[in-house]
């Protein structure tokens, strides 16, 4: 049997070892008209540390594995050990073809606010952070070993206790792509059609379209061009 035979079989089994949990966590999260779908399709050892929360799905077409968690891979990444984990204690909206890769996590806080559109992609073991609110465009795509917030997960207050490091809102337009080991920092807003190179730290605003991005912090250093696949 070839290799790609073997790899075909194995993603079977995998889809097969995670209807059991997926479907409860459907019917827990969903209203019935929806659960029955399976819309969420869940790796049989995601770590769940929190589904307190609310996931909205506003896609026009609903249908079975419309976000799927812990399946995605690339040639560095393991499906035996890289878990994703999950806490949802806000409220994530999903409105269109979603995918979370092997060893990713995500975390939405208490009334923040998730939104992901069509084609949305996190990466192996990339990290999203949410404690306020984050906004993706259609098809955004983040590679590996990204991480991206909108807070510094910590309080900072000055001398009459007023706090001096609030959250800021994280907002991506259409066909954002990042590449490994980008930075996303609390208050960065990308327009449409931007590139960032590989370990890139985007801080603040970046309102160029068509642009590629690069360094700490990051800079456009190229215009006119966009991804083509």
């Amino acid at each position: 049997m070839s290799l790609r035979h073997r790899e075909k079989r194995r993603t079977a089994l995998r889809y097969l070892l995670a209807l059991p949990r997926s479907i409860v966590y459907n019917f827990r999260l969903f209203p019935l008209r929806q659960a029955w779908r399976l819309p969420l399709l869940l790796s049989h050892h995601t770590v769940v540390r929190d589904l307190s929360g609310h996931i909205e799905i506003q896609s026009p077409q609903l249908k079975t594995g419309l976000i799927i968690i812990g399946f995605n891979g690339c040639p560095n990444s393991d499906f035996r050990y890289h878990r994703p984990c999950i806490c949802i204690q806000g409220n994530m909206v999903v409105k269109g073809n979603c995918a979370i890769g092997m060893g990713a996590a995500i975390e939405v806080a208490e009334d923040a606010v998730l939104t992901l559109g069509p084609m949305f992609c996190l990466g192996p073991r990339s990290t999203l952070i949410c404690h306020k609110a984050m906004t993706f465009g259609n098809h955004s795509r983040i590679s590996w070993d990204c991480t991206l917030m909108d807070t510094d997960q910590h309080a900072l207050t000055d001398a009459t206790g007023t706090r001096t490091n609030p959250d800021r809102e994280v907002v991506f337009g259409d066909n954002v792509w990042l590449g490994h080991h980008v930075i996303v920092t609390k208050g960065t807003h990308l327009a449409s059609h931007i590139t960032a190179a590989a370990g890139a730290r985007l801080v603040g605003s970046y309102d160029q379209p068509l642009s590629i991005l690069a360094g700490n912090p990051a800079t456009i250093v190229k215009q006119g061009v966009k991804r083509s696949d």
